[in-house]
């Protein structure tokens, strides 16, 4: 794989741990809600000293968020050339946050049924962010579908309410649900890759800064910032989320830089930087300890150094070794992930409206019944995924 290659195809070692990632995702927020199962399978409780495999699922997309931004914004920059790409980041991070705060208020609405609301919600979105296909033979049907999604959305976004009484109120921010957390994550990464472009080996500081921006937030350094502290989590996701994506950012241009084949080398580099992050993780385990929900620097810089490994695994495999096997599978997912994060929610508000809900956290909701459950809706919203995607329906932010 030669420099023009790198820059101007699709890196299938990208794909798919996006793909794979994505998929990883929907099990592990199905399995949640399942009883009597391995701990393992969930989250670490809050507080724990510790993490398991589930917790480095999301840093894993944060990551792959990062390693994709070097190709898809060399991409714009081809299709558009001489304007500029600020425009662009902004856009992409305002929808990812619209959508993170959609997703994270539909469950509190009290203004309309529930689960109408977030279905409808749901197909809102899908209809107005879908890039559909280009031909002008049906141009006017498809600016009617996404302008149709907008007038909706716009509808239940006057309708929305949450809480009763004196409690009325709108759309709260809160934690920005988890597309938001990668949209903050996204901007500053974008922000850092494009401001330090003609200097990228100033990337590698970046990290740091993330780090020293967690420690500032946690000491109480930043208690100035008042309010803003409670809209924005700065210590994660200004700077440990933030650290992770750009992470993946360093190593999306060092692949994006690549020459002469040397795969080596770029094995080399990935190596010293996964050790590095482990490294610093080990030595600032005694400040905060490892907690996913607190986002602490040692459960940040862990997840990242075994993202690495992994990735680095898929790629000596796929695009340093030639193989191809498993890539057909988890394309459609990895070039459409925003739809199937999206189905996997809003189909358990469909499951709500035909009357299957309680069957589905009830009889199919614990041990090893429970488990299959899980595994067989996440092949159910790959194949609703995979269906789309070959239909023309892609999410482009």
């Amino acid at each position: 794989m030669n420099r023009e290659t790198a820059q101007h195809r699709r890196i299938r070692s990208i794909d798919v741990f996006r793909g794979l990632t994505i998929l990883l995702m929907i099990f592990v927020n199905d399995v949640a809600g399942v009883r009597n199962i391995p701990a393992w399978l969930k989250h670490a409780p809050e507080g724990a000293p510790g993490m398991t495999a589930v917790d480095i699922v999301f840093p894993a997309f944060l990551f792959i968020v990062g390693l994709a931004i070097p190709f898809a914004l060399a991409r714009r920059r081809k299709k558009y050339p001489g304007r500029s790409l600020w425009p662009h980041v902004f856009l992409r991070t305002g929808s990812l946050l619209l959508i993170g705060l959609l997703m994270l208020n539909g469950p509190a609405v009290t203004s309309m049924h529930k689960a109408w609301w977030n279905v409808l919600m749901y197909a809102a979105v899908i209809l107005f962010w879908t890039g559909y296909p280009g031909g002008e033979n049906r141009k006017l049907f498809h600016s009617v579908l996404k302008w149709s999604g907008l007038a909706l959305l716009l509808f239940l976004l006057i309708v929305y309410r949450r809480g009763s009484g004196d409690d009325l109120t709108w759309i709260k921010t809160g934690w920005w649900g988890i597309l938001g957390e990668i949209g903050f994550a996204y901007f500053l990464s974008a922000a850092a890759f494009l401001l330090l472009e003609k200097r990228p080996h100033l990337l590698l500081t970046v990290p740091a800064f993330c780090v020293l921006l967690y420690i500032a937030d946690r000491s109480g350094q930043l208690d100035f910032l008042g309010g803003i502290r409670d809209i924005f989590y700065i210590g994660s996701h200004f700077g440990m989320h933030t650290l992770i994506t750009v992470s993946g950012l360093i190593c999306g241009r060092w692949i994006y830089s690549l020459k002469d084949r040397d795969h080596r080398q770029l094995m080399i580099n990935m190596g010293v930087l996964a050790l590095s992050l482990a490294l610093g993780g080990y030595f600032l385990y005694g400040l905060y300890g490892i907690d996913k929900i607190a986002a602490t620097p040692s459960w940040a810089m862990y997840s990242t150094s075994v993202c690495i490994l992994f990735f680095m695994l898929i790629y000596g495999f796929m695009d340093t070794g030639g193989k191809s096997s498993g890539y057909a599978f988890f394309r459609p997912v990895a070039v459409n992930p925003l739809l199937a994060y999206l189905l996997h929610v809003m189909f358990i508000y469909v499951f709500q409206l035909i009357g299957i809900s309680a069957f589905y956290s009830g009889e199919l909701g614990a041990g090893i019944v429970g488990i299959l459950r899980s595994l067989l809706y996440t092949l159910f919203i790959y194949y609703v995924t995979r269906l789309l995607t070959n239909a023309g329906v892609r999410l482009k932010l």
